[in-house]
């Protein structure tokens, strides 16, 4: 059953618990329909027999035996079903097994109609007039100056008690529906109820990722509190190891960088042929391993914690910086941001994001670059613009493949934009290239806001 289960509702635990609780619920009220319908049935045939029995003791308290030894009834019963031909009730009475009275509903004595209701013995069913079933009492008394034992028979119809049981049924079934109806809805908001701290622990977990939270807290029930518990350790675990990850990327960075330089200035008074081939060799191993440090200081939400960057102050160290690095061609750099926008995540990787597309922009700026920020549903949006030349559309997923460049005129190693997207995929944000409106290349980021 629990395969079974499983197999019907892979991925839903509400409707696991759902079908669960209904395949012992609704056998109970289908189980209990069918005892109150047999209930119902037994009560029904003790009020028939009763009713029956009745008519009986009025049919023996009006009976005597006469001077001739015949039998005499002072009076009948006066229920109309004993005056309606064939209506199913009848009543009889015999001596010695044979008819003496019977009811009108009868029919003519002399038909033998009701011959049949002589094998009676107590209270049993047969097969009456018309086909119809009857339930029949039978009773055997001997009268004061009687020589034979006189018999009291009175039958009643079947079909009336059927017909009402099946009445009975009709609205047992339309109680129960109703009733295993609210049954599984109350089950539904149960299991709702139960499974909402699951709800709660993925918001936290969202959080954690998000940057808004370093840990789950400790209030959850006691059922998840060990998952609580060993997802805080992995949490640590992971920050750990990328902090230590991290430090040993600088410590590969400092330790590289002599070699490298000894090498670089090594080549440089080679000769020829050799030193192109040593120099663009050496050239790819700096920047490949420029890539795979940057790639590894990267942190990503998950080792963030609580980690907040205002986009204000990261725009004014950066702004500085590029007019620096550009004040020889006086470039018109402007950032637009919001009050208080800001980046759920850590602010080195910003800076990563927001220095290589900024440098990209002003080195094809003609004269003006845009840096717009702002925050809405939760998320931020940046875009930098700039009027220089563009991308053709044709060409702009070229431009995001590792290392590639467009034009070998501009310096650089062609991994910026590499290292951005795969920044901005750690925070599942999104990075697309556009047209600006300046006439140049516009790229907008979609990154979880703090």
């Amino acid at each position: 059953m629990k395969r079974l289960i499983g197999t019907l509702f892979p991925h839903s635990l509400k409707l696991r618990l759902m079908a669960a609780a209904a395949i012992w619920a609704l056998p109970v009220l289908a189980l209990a329909g069918i005892l109150l319908l047999w209930a119902f049935r037994v009560h029904l045939e003790g009020q028939l027999d009763d009713e029956l029995a009745a008519y009986q003791r009025e049919l023996l308290a009006a009976a005597s035996i006469d001077d001739r030894g015949a039998l005499a009834l002072d009076y009948i019963p006066a229920d109309p079903r004993f005056s309606r031909v064939f209506s199913g009730w009848y009543w009889q009475a015999a001596i010695d097994g044979k008819v003496v009275r019977q009811s009108t509903s009868a029919g003519p004595m002399e038909t033998g109609a009701l011959t049949l209701l002589s094998q009676a013995v107590g209270i049993t069913e047969l097969v009456g007039p018309g086909g119809r079933d009857l339930r029949v009492a039978r009773r055997d008394v001997t009268l004061p100056g009687g020589q034979h034992p006189v018999t009291i028979l009175v039958a009643a119809p079947c079909d009336e008690l059927e017909g009402d049981v099946a009445q009975f049924a009709t609205h047992i079934v339309a109680v129960f529906a109703t009733l295993g109806l609210v049954f599984m809805i109350a089950i539904y908001l149960q299991v709702g109820f139960g499974l909402r701290p699951l709800a709660l622990l993925r918001r936290e977990i969202a959080a954690i990722r998000n940057g808004r939270a370093e840990h789950l807290s400790p209030d959850f029930p006691d059922e998840i509190e060990p998952v609580v518990t060993e997802v805080n350790a992995l949490i640590d675990h992971n920050r750990h190891l990328i902090d230590r990850a991290r430090n040993e990327a600088g410590n590969l960075a400092h330790a590289l960088k002599n070699p490298l330089s000894v090498l670089s200035h090594e080549i440089a008074g080679l000769d020829g042929d050799r030193r192109l081939v040593l120099a663009a060799q050496l050239s790819s191993i700096t920047d490949q391993v420029e890539r795979i440090l940057k790639r590894i200081r990267a942190a990503g939400p998950s080792a963030s914690g609580h980690a907040r960057a205002d986009l204000t102050e990261i725009a004014d160290d950066l702004g500085f910086s590029l007019r620096t690095i550009y004040r020889d061609r006086q470039l018109d750099l402007r950032f637009e941001i919001d009050s208080g926008a800001a980046f759920a995540g850590d602010r080195g990787d910003l800076i990563e994001i927001l220095g290589n597309l900024c440098d990209n922009a002003c080195k094809w700026a003609r004269a003006r670059v845009v840096v717009t920020a702002t925050r809405r549903d939760g998320r931020l949006a940046v875009a930098i613009e700039d009027d220089g030349p563009g991308i053709a559309p044709g060409a702009r997923e070229a431009v995001l493949a590792r290392g590639q460049r467009l034009d070998e005129r501009v310096p650089g190693s062609g991994l910026g934009l590499d290292i951005v997207r795969e920044i901005v995929t750690l925070y599942r944000g999104t990075l697309a290239l556009g047209d600006s409106k300046l006439g140049g290349l516009r790229v907008e980021l979609d990154l979880p806001a703090a």
